[in-house]
């Protein structure tokens, strides 16, 4: 005989009741689910198992894991939206929130965790990543930075003895890799992916000491530095130093299989780099993390501040401070949680007393990517609510100078055009 999955469900529900009235308060189990596009990554999936079965262990309930690609993450929600089928729970890049902060049905964490407990646990700077409008509407994961990784044995294969620090010598370094490191692409930007294109294309704008949008929403784009940034990026790709279709998971698995000297990424390159290989930590000596080039020795370099985030959606699972989905969150705030998740991910926890723990201040290599990451600033992109449609619009413009069919002084043009007309009718 068959059974339906909602019939399952209370079934398996059931079975969790016992162990869940043993704590005071705490709601009897109801359906929980948690959108990952962590849990869809072959290498990370196991990290977010263990979150789940830890749960399951620890509180009786079960989570049901729903993957996702990440550039399908913000399609996926506004589709489930639309259908009435939002998950419990989400996992975002902190860029998507202002977009994501729209939707009605996002929970106030202020409200269902606590502004005085979220405090308590996190420091402001980072709590502010899941916030907007002056209130928590997503709870932070993990953290860290967008910067430049090197490879040390691409590197040394091309002989080279040190990561460059000015973008002279950064060229110069590509072009080496290029003669000496066969089928290689020497820096792995993303070229395809109007989710990733904007991220190394700003870092590179920052390196020339230009801006796309400020903190008031001024398009500033249309200056020497973004031309001159966009004009180096298409010389690479005209000299083979850059290559085009590439999207972040292909720069990873070019650089762990040694045929990319750079990319841009989290902390999470090791992890990647580690499983991706398929040498596991072997590999730890491979990933550099470094400063990103400079227009001229001396400047600031410049990395995004990154962070993933956790945003829950009202319904019987999120409805009282005891509800399963809401404990699921403060599971994650947990230091069996932040001691163990974020730092198999290579990335840093989010909780002070994590971050304070000697498993976090004695590791080497988040030490180096303190060392490397220079000056954070805010993703000027990702900050505002019609931030899809300017990513689109800022690979659109890079993707037509690096194929060919714009000069990159007209392509800055029109991508200034179309961000000042998007952000006056929905920034």
């Amino acid at each position: 005989m068959s059974i339906s999955r909602r019939s399952f469900n209370l079934m398996m529900a059931s079975g969790a009741t016992a162990a869940m009235m043993a704590r005071p308060g705490l709601a009897a189990a109801t359906d929980v689910s948690f959108l990952s596009f962590t849990y869809a990554e072959d290498p990370n999936r196991p990290h977010v198992q263990a979150l789940l079965d830890g749960f399951k262990a620890k509180s009786g309930i079960a989570v049901e894991p729903i993957g996702s690609a990440w550039g399908d993450v913000q399609k996926n929600v506004l589709l489930r939206e639309r259908s009435r089928t939002l998950p419990t729970t989400a996992q975002l890049s902190e860029r998507w929130l202002p977009a994501m902060s729209k939707l009605p049905e996002v929970v106030n964490l202020d409200d269902a965790i606590g502004r005085d407990v979220l405090e308590a646990a996190i420091d402001p700077k980072v709590l502010a990543m899941g916030q907007a409008g002056g209130k928590t509407l997503a709870l932070p994961l993990i953290t860290g930075s967008i910067g430049m990784v090197a490879n040390k044995e691409v590197l040394e294969k091309a002989g080279v003895g040190a990561p460059p620090e000015t973008l002279d010598d950064f060229r110069k370094v590509l072009v080496a890799i290029r003669d000496k490191v066969p089928n290689s692409v020497p820096f792995a930007a993303a070229t395809k992916n109007p989710n990733s294109i904007p991220l190394d294309f700003m870092i590179m704008v920052w390196a020339h000491g230009g801006r796309i949008i400020t903190e008031e929403g001024k398009v500033v784009v249309n200056s020497d530095a973004a031309k001159a940034a966009l004009g180096l990026m298409t010389d690479f790709m005209k000299d083979r130093l850059i290559a085009p279709e590439l999207d972040r998971p292909d720069s990873r698995r070019l650089f762990a299989q040694g045929a990319s000297g750079f990319y841009f990424d989290a902390p999470q390159a090791l992890s990647f780099a580690r499983t991706l290989s398929g040498r596991g930590n072997q590999a730890d000596g491979m990933v550099l993390p470094m400063k990103t080039p400079v227009l001229k020795a001396g400047d600031t370099a410049h990395s995004i501040q990154w962070g993933h985030l956790v945003i829950a959606f009202k319904g019987a699972a999120t409805d009282g401070k005891d509800a399963a989905g809401i404990e699921w969150l403060k599971y994650l705030m947990s230091d069996e949680v932040q001691l163990s998740f974020p730092p198999s991910l290579s990335a840093l926890p989010v909780t002070k007393t994590a971050v304070a723990s000697p498993k976090v201040q004695n590791d080497p290599f988040f030490k180096a990517w303190a060392n490397a990451t220079g000056v954070p600033l805010t993703n000027e992109v990702g900050v505002w609510g019609n931030a899809p449609e300017l990513s689109t619009i800022i690979s659109e413009e890079v993707q037509a100078s690096l194929l060919g069919q714009k000069k990159p002084d007209a392509a800055i043009g029109s991508m200034a055009e179309r961000l000042e007309a998007s952000m006056a009718k929905g920034g």
